[in-house]
Formats: structure tokens, C-alpha cells, sequence
């Protein structure tokens, strides 16, 4: 275990992260963005960085945001019914007098679930799960020509006791809009409801009935100043190159597990962190998004248009800390960008004791980093499979996002494990001399894909060479991995440490984009996009061109879409192949010449 881990990690007390929590949640509860509390929020945890010794600020940014005014929900037919509702944000409002509109049942809202329903100008209810994201079911709907979408909230059947209601935002447009994605945020009214009333309406559409609803729903749209806590705690040996240690501050009031708790967690390891700030290598970025749960992660995405090249040329990486410490969890969850998976694993086991099978990270929560490449992990306690089946999808417990997400949803002996866990992948990226990086199931998954997509692709996009040059990357990440072992304990700033720490940053600011986005490096695909879930979505394109007709327009013109973007990847694999001949070569005559 690295050594800076074992000197702080009796000093790390999920009490005191509980009781920041408190604080936040005593003094700051409505922390949705722009309301108010996300400011005072933001300036108390500036001054508490300031006292623990760090350099911080609060930092003003102008995101298009929304805040939810009002909705009102009735069912007219088969019968009459006032409902409890919520308005989502970023939603097209109703007229004054509201809608009349015919109800119609989709269950998860994806394109799968549209399949022989015509919802033209209709309202559509679909069911609060990440699959997709509550997002894309919004950019989805509003696609297939739906004016509304009620969201039923999860909980388990015939339990009142958890029928609240989610907050949600339907923006589906990942940071500030482009004049490219403005008109891809969803026109659509959207509010939300009780999971019994989601049963309720549920089997009443299923039964042929027809099912008609009124509804009245308000929310703002408007581009507001929204304010962000930074602090920097600088390295001794490597202060240039730096770790992201980041998570959201923005919440539904009152928040407490998303993400009051993981506030208090950042919180906490810069507090220990800074005590021993003369043993710590390369720099800690603290940051407390702002923007995240309604603004589409706008506050991140502002960072890093603001902060391009600072980041593709000194972030090492990233650890988003989300949710930690929630009731009920009794597994440990981790997502991680492939390269870093074997490394998360290891640390899940040494730090907490569970056996972790890591999950391959998706662009999802603050995860705008995929156009720079800077690899990421975030890591939780979490739900039972059974425990998630039962309230119908709560992956973060059922009270997520509602007011019922309270000091009563911490446990404080699930908060010591996420507390080990991020301290010791924090200590291993600040003071270890080689980064992390292990490309090999990178590689072999890229492989894998490339081989399934030829399959079925038009075969008139050629992909054999991308595949050959995948598997020589497969060697070079065999190679890198045994340069890794060799100067493992070297000197930080040793310059063959620093040589291949520099390929392995090139490889992942190559890669990432090309195997897991659908845009170029410099634009963000929207909030859980579907045709960006596809294996190396560039290259499935040729997949959905083999499926066209030949002599239609519609194939002439995917085709050199497909083409296009055939080669974007193609450039990738090329680029990693020319930076591993070169860098290796730098750093074997680096040896030679320390002989």
C-alpha cells in the first residue's frame, strides 16, 4: 500500500465527515442551482479549504440554468383524480390553462419501447431508471413527437412510506448549448410523480382504456451566474501535474447522500491531506462542481472549455466522489475508465475488503472529460441487486433526488469505506512515480468490438487495418506495463519516469474520444446519449449503413459519414502506435545514457 496512505489513514474519521455533512445540510439545504444556498455553500467551503492551509476561490461561471415554479397533475379519464406533482426543470411550460392530453404507457423510454405506439401530441409515462437516463428519455420522446412526459419515481409496490417524488431536469444537451445543440434540448413538459400513482396510471393504460390527463407545469430557463469552490494544494516534487479530486456541490434540497455527503467527503481528505501537504508529490485539485443535477453537468463542461490545455497537458487523472455512505449499501461499486480497473480492484480489496468486479465508467454523472481523455474513477458503497430490484431501479436508494433524502440516509460505517478508498487512490496518484494506466484490457476490448462490428458492418468501410494496429497497441501496452514495474521506484521526477508517464497520458487523450464518443475532442455528446453507448460508436456507424439501402439517398449520404468517421479512428490508432515508437525510443536512450 503506498506509503503516504498508511501515515493518514487512521486520521481519516467518517464522524467528522458526518458532521460536515450536517453542517451543510443545517445551514445550506437548497442548494439547487442559483437558488441561493449554492453560494453560501460554495463561500463556506472556500473559507473551510482556507483554514485547512489551501489556496481557493469561489469561481463565477454563466450556465444556462432552469428552477422549477409550479405544476399541477389530474387525471380526467377513466376517472377524476388530483395527483401529487412535481415540475421538472428545463421543460417547454404549458399555457396558462395547461393540457389536455391522452396518457400513453412506454415503461423505460427507449427507442425499443416506441416500437407500434404513436404518441404524436400526446403524454407519455415512463418509469425513473438509468436505462437510459432520465435525459435521453426526454430527448427521446420529444423525438418521437410527445408534448409531455410524466416521470414515475421508484420505490417498492404498496410502500407509502417511500412515495416521494424525484427532482429532475429534462435539458439533454451536456454543458452549455452550441448553436449546433440548442435546438436538441427537448420541447417537451415534463413533471413528476409518485411510484404509486405511476402504478396507478400504469395499469390503466394497460388495461385499453383510454387515459386522459391534465396538466399545468412551469419552469424557468435562463442563463444564470453560478458559482464554483476550487482549492489547489500544491505537489513538492511534481507541483505541474495534478489529480481532479472533484464531486457536485448543486443538490435537491435537502440532498444529503446526493451529494451533501460527498461534499463532506472531499472535504474531509483535503483537511488530512493538507496536514501533510510536504509529503504530497504532485498537486490536488479540489473541486465542488456546481451546475450538475439540472444545468447538464454545465459547470464541468465551463471548466474544461475554460481550462483546455492546463488539463490535456498536466490533469493526470480524476476521482469523482458521489453519494458516499448511504444506508442500506452493503456492497462496494466502482466504475473506471478500463485502463485503471485492475488498479481500482486492488484498492477496492486492500482499503475495504470487498471483492469488486469494476464496472467500465459510461459518460454519465460529471464525466466530461472524455473529449481531454483523463482517465476516472468513482467508487461507492452501494445497493444489493435484490434491494435495487425491489424498489424498481433505486440504484442510489429510493429517497434520491427527493425530500427524503436526509441525515437519516448516512451510515456511518459505509462512510469509512468510501473514506479509505478515495484516500488511498488520491495517495497512489499524488505520490506514486509511474501513473496507473494498464491498457491491455483497453486494447483487447477495442479488439473484441472491432472484430464484432466487421461482422455486420457495410463491408465497403475497410476497418482490418485499425484492427491490425490494435493488436500491435496490444504489445506496446505489454511493454509499457513492464517499463511500469521496472521504475516503480525510481524518483518522481526521474526523466524516464517523467517519459513514460508522458505516453501514457498521450495514449489516454488519443483513445478515449475515439473509442467512446460520438463528436470531435472539443464538444460533448448529450447526457447518456444512446448512439453514443454503442460500441466504438465512430465505427458502428457502418453497422447501421449495412442496414440501408444501397441505392437510396439516405445510404449515400451515411456513407461518408460512416467513412469519416471510420477515420477518425483509424488516425487514433495510428497516432498511439507513432507516440509509443517514439517514447519508448526516448526513454531506452534515456537509459543507456544512465549507465
Amino acid at each position: 500500500m503506498n506509503e503516504l496512505y498508511n501515515i493518514i489513514k487512521e486520521e481519516l474519521s467518517a464522524q467528522k465527515n458526518y458532521d460536515y455533512c450536517q453542517y451543510l445540510t443545517d445551514h445550506f439545504p437548497c442548494r439547487i442551482s442559483g437558488m441561493g444556498d449554492d453560494r453560501k455553500a460554495a463561500e463556506w467551503l472556500v473559507s473551510k479549504y482556507k483554514e485547512f492551509g489551501l489556496e481557493a476561490k469561489v469561481v463565477d461561471m454563466e450556465i444556462y440554468n432552469s428552477n422549477p415554479v409550479y405544476s399541477s397533475l389530474t387525471l380526467l379519464q377513466p376517472k377524476t383524480i388530483k395527483l401529487e406533482s412535481r415540475p421538472c426543470c428545463h421543460i417547454a411550460s404549458t399555457p396558462p390553462k395547461g393540457l389536455n392530453v391522452e396518457l400513453i404507457y412506454i415503461g423505460a423510454g427507449d427507442y425499443c419501447d416506441y416500437e407500434g405506439k404513436d404518441v404524436r401530441g400526446k403524454a407519455v409515462m415512463v418509469e425513473v431508471s438509468y436505462s437510459p437516463a432520465t435525459p435521453e428519455k426526454a430527448r427521446i420522446a420529444a423525438e418521437m413527437g410527445a408534448a409531455v412526459m410524466l416521470c414515475a419515481n421508484w420505490g417498492e409496490d404498496g410502500n407509502l412510506e417511500q412515495d416521494y417524488i424525484c427532482g429532475r431536469g429534462l435539458k439533454a444537451v451536456w454543458g452549455n448549448p452550441t448553436p449546433e445543440t440548442w435546438d436538441d434540448i427537448p420541447q417537451i413538459v415534463g413533471v413528476g410523480i409518485t411510484h404509486s400513482a405511476g402504478l396507478m396510471l400504469k395499469e390503466m393504460c394497460s388495461s385499453g382504456e383510454k387515459v386522459v390527463i391534465h396538466v399545468e407545469a412551469e419552469s424557468t430557463r435562463s442563463w444564470d451566474i453560478l458559482p464554483m469552490p476550487v482549492a489547489y494544494m500544491r505537489g513538492t516534487e511534481k507541483p505541474d501535474e495534478y489529480l481532479l479530486v472533484n464531486g457536485h456541490l448543486d443538490a435537491w434540497e435537502p440532498g444529503v447522500t446526493c451529494n451533501g455527503s460527498g461534499v463532506a467527503t472531499i472535504l474531509h481528505l483535503a483537511e488530512v491531506l493538507a496536514k501533510h501537504r510536504d509529503k504530497i508529490k504532485r498537486s490536488l485539485y479540489f473541486i465542488n462542481w456546481n451546475g450538475h443535477e439540472i444545468a447538464e453537468s454545465a459547470c464541468s463542461t465551463w471548466y474544461i472549455d475554460h481550462n483546455w490545455e492546463d488539463l490535456e497537458q498536466h490533469c493526470v487523472g480524476g476521482i469523482n466522489i458521489d453519494t458516499t455512505g448511504m444506508s442500506f449499501a452493503c456492497e462496494y461499486e466502482c466504475s473506471s475508465s478500463r485502463e485503471l480497473i485492475d488498479f481500482s480492484t486492488k484498492y477496492i480489496k486492500d482499503t475495504t475488503g470487498y471483492n469488486t468486479e469494476c464496472m467500465t465508467l459510461n459518460k454519465v454523472g460529471d464525466q466530461s472529460f472524455f473529449g481531454v481523455g483523463i482517465t476516472s474513477i468513482v467508487g461507492r458503497m452501494c445497493m444489493s441487486d435484490e434491494y435495487i430490484e425491489k424498489t424498481h431501479g433505486g440504484v442510489l436508494g429510493w429517497w434520491n433526488h427527493t425530500e427524503k433524502d436526509d441525515m437519516t440516509k448516512i451510515d456511518v460505517n459505509n462512510l469509512i469505506n468510501d473514506l479509505r478508498f478515495d484516500a488511498a487512490v488520491i495517495c497512489s496518484y499524488a505520490n506514486d512515480p509511474v501513473l496507473p494506466c494498464d491498457f491491455r484490457m483497453t486494447f483487447k476490448d477495442a479488439e473484441n468490438k472491432i472484430v464484432d462490428i466487421m461482422k455486420k458492418a457495410d463491408k465497403k468501410i475497410e476497418m482490418q487495418s485499425i484492427l491490425d494496429n490494435v493488436r500491435k497497441m496490444q504489445d506496446y501496452a505489454v511493454k509499457l506495463n513492464g517499463l511500469r514495474d521496472k521504475f516503480k521506484d525510481l524518483p518522481i521526477t526521474d526523466r524516464r519516469v517523467v517519459l513514460l508517464n508522458k505516453l501514457l497520458l498521450k495514449v489516454t487523450r488519443t483513445v478515449t474520444w475515439a473509442f467512446y464518443t460520438l463528436c470531435d475532442r472539443f464538444e460533448q455528446n448529450s447526457y447518456a446519449y444512446s448512439p453514443a453507448a454503442r460500441p466504438i460508436p465512430f465505427l458502428y456507424l457502418s453497422v447501421d449503413l449495412a442496414n440501408m439501402d444501397p441505392n437510396s439517398l439516405e445510404y449515400k449520404l451515411n456513407y461518408t459519414e460512416a467513412l469519416r468517421s471510420r477515420n477518425r479512428v483509424a488516425v487514433a490508432v495510428d497516432d498511439v502506435i507513432e507516440y509509443c515508437d517514439l517514447y519508448v525510443e526516448l526513454i531506452e536512450n534515456e537509459a543507456k545514457t544512465k549507465k
